[in-house]
């Protein structure tokens, strides 16, 4: 009875410890789109069970200075994390807390390819999508792994010159907290904006500090979360700098935009 209970007691005590990361080499486990999803799961399953040297955590911002990646850590297996594929089409997208890993596996590539459709369709860029963690198996070098995500966007411009809508991205952390980047980019990739907002962790309104233009339009700015698509917020930024006014729509694309402007702009 003795020795069933220290087995017991064994059992527990390793069953709470936390699972060892480790950094495998694999090849790049890409997918462009949704035919090649599961034929590339069923390849890239095997890389959760592949030796690996102890991954040193300290080397890898994503893990431990997003907020998104400190979450994922916490997750029990059945875990993935993907990736924009290439370093352009940038956005990183995690499942957990599914039956079985495979189902994990699929629909994390199958959102991320949703995402960097959208991004695709605004620049141009041919993105897919990349396996970068599968449980406690970390695919990419700390270098590798994003800390941006691309989202669509609007500028709405009213000044001297009249009104105007440039079609373009913000470029954040997409993370909530203090000081996180957010740029705004036409679609040919020229940046038009610069700067950063503050938003609570529950908190659907923030504020923000754009410089577009040049200085031409800059000042603090309302920030605003509307709501959710794929995962990714979506909302406003407005910049009120007296005769010149922005407002920047983010994380729509444009005929999800179109549906929902009045929600969004009011009388603008």
């Amino acid at each position: 009875m003795r020795f069933f209970i220290l087995m017991m007691v064994g059992f527990v005590v390793t069953a709470c410890q936390p699972q060892t990361l480790r950094m495998v080499h694999a090849p790049p486990l890409v997918a462009e789109n949704p035919q090649q999803i599961r034929p590339l799961a069923m390849r890239a399953e095997s890389y959760s069970k592949a030796h690996g040297a102890p991954m040193n955590l300290s080397k890898y911002d994503f893990f431990t200075a997003n907020s998104f990646g400190r979450n994922w850590l916490k997750q029990r297996n059945h875990k993935v994390i993907t990736i924009g594929h290439p370093k352009d089409c940038a956005t990183f997208n995690g499942r957990w807390r599914h039956g079985n890993l495979f189902e994990a596996m699929e629909r994390s590539m199958n959102q991320c390819l949703n995402r960097v459709k959208v991004f695709s369709e605004i620049t141009g860029k041919k993105c897919g999508c990349r396996y970068a963690a599968i449980n406690n198996a970390i695919l990419m070098k700390p270098e590798e792994l994003p800390f941006r995500v691309n989202v669509p966007a609007i500028a709405l411009v009213k000044d001297a010159k009249g009104r105007k809508e440039i079609l373009g991205y913000a470029s954040t952390t997409g993370r909530t907290g203090k000081n996180q980047a957010m740029n705004f980019h036409t679609s040919s990739g020229r940046k038009v904006c610069d700067g950063h907002y503050n938003i609570g962790t529950i908190a659907f309104k923030g504020d923000a500090y754009l410089n577009c233009f040049d200085g031409r339009i800059k000042g603090p700015a309302v920030f605003k979360v509307h709501g959710f698509r794929e995962g990714i917020s979506y909302g406003t930024a407005l910049v009120n700098a007296g005769e010149n006014k922005l407002i920047l729509v983010y994380g729509l694309p444009t005929k999800e935009f179109e549906k929902r402007r009045s929600e969004l702009l009011g009388e603008w």
